[in-house]
C-alpha cells in the first residue's frame, strides 16, 4: 500500500557504449543470466568511479574489468577465469571483487594482477558472491547470492574484518544482491531480489545485528540489484526488471524514478562519481552501455584513489 503521488522521473542519458571490438563476439561462456533479451556480448556490473575520473565495470560472462577513461576510451584491466559481479576500493587502491565461480579476490588495478582474497569459510566454497562494500573502518561487507531464492531462503550477508574475523550477518537471504550502508554507517541496506525487497539491518556497536526489516517493496520478473547512497541519505536502488533506479529518502518516501536513456532496461547498478563528485554512472547491462544522471548532491562516499 502506498499512498504518495508518483515521484518525478528523470531520464538518464547514454555516457559510454562499450565498442565492439571490446566485446567478446563470438566467444563462448557458460555463464546464462535471467534474462529474455538477445545477449549482445556483455553484461556490465559492479561500477566504481576513481578520483582521476575513470570508471572500472566487470563484465560478467567473460571474467573481466574494463576501464572507462575520461575520454570514454574503453580498455581490458584485468582478465581471468571468473564471472565477476561487483567491485569495491581499498584503502591501499586495490579492487575487491566479488566473484561468482571464484570467491572474493583482489585485483592491483595498475598491473591486473589478480589474487586470491577470501575463497572458502570453513574449507566449504560460498554459494556465488555477489556484491561487497568497504567501511571506513576497513571491514568488508559482502553477499553470497547463489542461486537462492523463495524457495531456497539461504543467500548470506558477511563481514570480514581487518583482522580476518568473518561474521554471519544473515543466513536468510532471498537472493541477497546489492548493498549499501548509510552515511553514518550504523544501518546496511541489502537488496533482496528474488524477494522484490531491501532489507534494513541496523548494526550495533559490537558488530551484530538485530531487528532487521523491509525498508522497500517492489514488484517485477526481477527485484532489486545493485544500491548507492548519496550525502542526504537518499537510497538508489537499481530495479533491472521495471528499467528503473528508484531514489527514497531516508524514511523510504519516494523521492525521485530515474529511467533507462535507451531501449534497454537492465538497469543494474550505479555509483556516482564525475568532477564534481554528483553524476550517477549506471550500468545498462545488457545492452553495453555506461548511462548517467547529474543529481543535486554528491554520492555519500568519497571516490577512491586507486593504483596506477
Amino acid at each position: 500500500m502506498n499512498f504518495y503521488s508518483p515521484p518525478p522521473v528523470i531520464k538518464a542519458e547514454v555516457h559510454v557504449r562499450i565498442p565492439d571490438e571490446v566485446r567478446c563476439i563470438d566467444q563462448d561462456t557458460e555463464w546464462r543470466g535471467g534474462f529474455t533479451r538477445e545477449f549482445k556480448h556483455i553484461f556490465l556490473e559492479g561500477p566504481v568511479a576513481d578520483d582521476r575520473g575513470n570508471i572500472l565495470v566487470v563484465d560478467v560472462p567473460y571474467g573481466r574489468i574494463l576501464k572507462i577513461d575520461t575520454h570514454k576510451k574503453v580498455t581490458i584491466c584485468a582478465s581471468w577465469d571468473g564471472e565477476p559481479n561487483g567491485l569495491a576500493a581499498t584503502p591501499d587502491g586495490q579492487l575487491l571483487v566479488a566473484d561468482y565461480k571464484q570467491g572474493i579476490l583482489i585485483c592491483n588495478p595498475a598491473t591486473g594482477s589478480i589474487k586470491n582474497h577470501l575463497t572458502r569459510r570453513h574449507l566449504e566454497r560460498f554459494k556465488g558472491p555477489n556484491d561487497l562494500i568497504v567501511d571506513s573502518k576497513g571491514n568488508l561487507y559482502f553477499t553470497d547470492q547463489g542461486q537462492t531464492g523463495m524457495t531456497d531462503q539461504t543467500g548470506k550477508v558477511y563481514r570480514l574484518s581487518p583482522g580476518g574475523k568473518l561474521d554471519v550477518l544473515v543466513d536468510n537471504g532471498i537472493s541477497p544482491n546489492g548493498l549499501v550502508l548509510s552515511p553514518d554507517e550504523k544501518v546496511l541496506f541489502v537488496a533482496m531480489t528474488r524477494a522484490n525487497q531491501v532489507w534494513r539491518l541496523p548494526l550495533h556497536e559490537d558488530g551484530t545485528t538485530t531487528k532487521a526489516g523491509i525498508f522497500f517493496q517492489s514488484f517485477g520478473t526481477a527485484g532489486p540489484d545493485g544500491l548507492a547512497m548519496d550525502e542526504e541519505g537518499n537510497l538508489f536502488i537499481c530495479h533491472p526488471s521495471l528499467g528503473s533506479v528508484f531514489v527514497v529518502d531516508p524514511s523510504g518516501l519516494p523521492k525521485a524514478r530515474i529511467v533507462s536513456g535507451t531501449s534497454g532496461i537492465n538497469l543494474t547498478n550505479c555509483c556516482f562519481g564525475g568532477p564534481e563528485h554528483n553524476t550517477l554512472y549506471i550500468t545498462d547491462s545488457l545492452e553495453g552501455y555506461v548511462q548517467k544522471v547529474e543529481w543535486h548532491c554528491k554520492g555519500a562516499v568519497a571516490a577512491p584513489s586507486l593504483l596506477r
